[in-house]
């Protein structure tokens, strides 16, 4: 076991009151740990700051930070790690109640590779519908089409291997650690990103900087899912239920492999692949009664292909 030293929790919110309470009070059980855990409102019209104050604000551990104005997750991340004082930024999704010893789980594993740069708890689906299955073992993408490729996605918990603990990857989307001067190193989130894909590229970096990163299946979280009210289930499995998220997916797809991706696996996918994926995209949100997803989409491919 390496020596205990901070942990900065960085949890991004927006109008969410009761889950990311819920969140935080996973953080504050967890195990022989020393942390803090910072909260970034992004401007959240419900009563947000005033449940953290309510059932936090005798805790020091705990801090509120809102944002000036509605940012999306980048941003907010960013902001957080800026106040924080910890030795290891956590950042975590609010939709996650954390198992009581995954901070200790998670040290355990950076001290078995000490080449990591990022590891993450093994992510495990308590959406309805989708209960007890896993996230993946491992994320990576197709170079050739930007496609997300897991490593055994959906796989129920019960049949989760007994070994390897720890599986490699390349990113990991909802909650990882990753050691401050590594997180300085390569310069935070990239903020034009605004929300979706800033957390694949935040792992690129850092595993093209010549790191390792890791999922550790002995660091478990409840990944609740945050469903928005009135969200059309098909649209939702597809990440496309907002009209600035879709648009954001479609237009940081071709962003990401731009900067990652070599040239001609880079045209393949801006070439081939995005007005496909238009198409598709296009034809299911319609199907669904939603010409807004669709336009949305549309738009974020152009401004992607022509690089805005």
């Amino acid at each position: 076991m390496i020596e205990k030293k901070l942990i900065s929790v960085i949890i991004p919110t927006f109008n969410r009151a009761q889950m990311v309470c819920d969140c935080i009070a996973s953080v504050l059980a967890q195990k022989d740990a020393a942390f803090e855990v910072i909260v970034v409102d992004d401007c959240s019209p419900d009563d947000t700051g005033e449940q953290i104050h309510s059932r936090f604000g005798n805790d020091p551990r705990v801090k509120y930070l809102r944002n000036t104005k509605n940012s999306f997750q980048a941003v907010s991340r960013n902001n957080g790690a800026k106040i924080a004082k910890g030795d290891y930024l956590f950042f975590l999704d609010d939709d996650n109640l954390l198992k009581p010893d995954v901070a200790v789980e998670l040290l355990a594993c950076l001290g078995r590779h000490p080449d990591a740069g990022l590891i993450a708890p093994l992510a495990i689906h308590q959406r309805p519908g989708r209960e007890n299955a896993i996230w993946t073992l491992g994320s990576d993408f197709n170079r050739w089409t930007s496609q997300p490729k897991d490593n055994l996605p959906s796989l129920p918990i019960g049949q989760l291997p007994d070994s390897p603990i720890d599986w490699p990857t390349t990113y990991s989307p909802n909650a990882f650690l990753v050691p401050r001067t590594v997180f300085d190193e390569v310069g935070g989130f990239e903020e034009s990103y605004e929300q979706i894909f800033e957390e694949s590229d935040l792992g690129w970096k850092i595993v093209e900087h010549g790191y390792s990163a890791w999922i550790t299946t002995a660091a478990q979280t409840d990944h609740l899912g945050f469903l928005e009210p009135g969200c059309v289930p098909a649209l939702r499995h597809l990440g496309i239920e907002k009209k600035a998220r879709t648009y954001c997916f479609a237009r940081n797809r071709l962003r990401f492999a731009r900067r990652h991706f070599n040239f001609l696996q880079a045209l393949s996918v801006t070439f081939v692949f995005a007005p496909l994926s238009a198409l598709y995209y296009g034809h299911v949100a319609l199907k669904n009664h939603r010409p807004d997803i669709a336009w949305a989409y549309l738009k974020g491919t152009l401004a992607g292909i022509f690089g805005l």
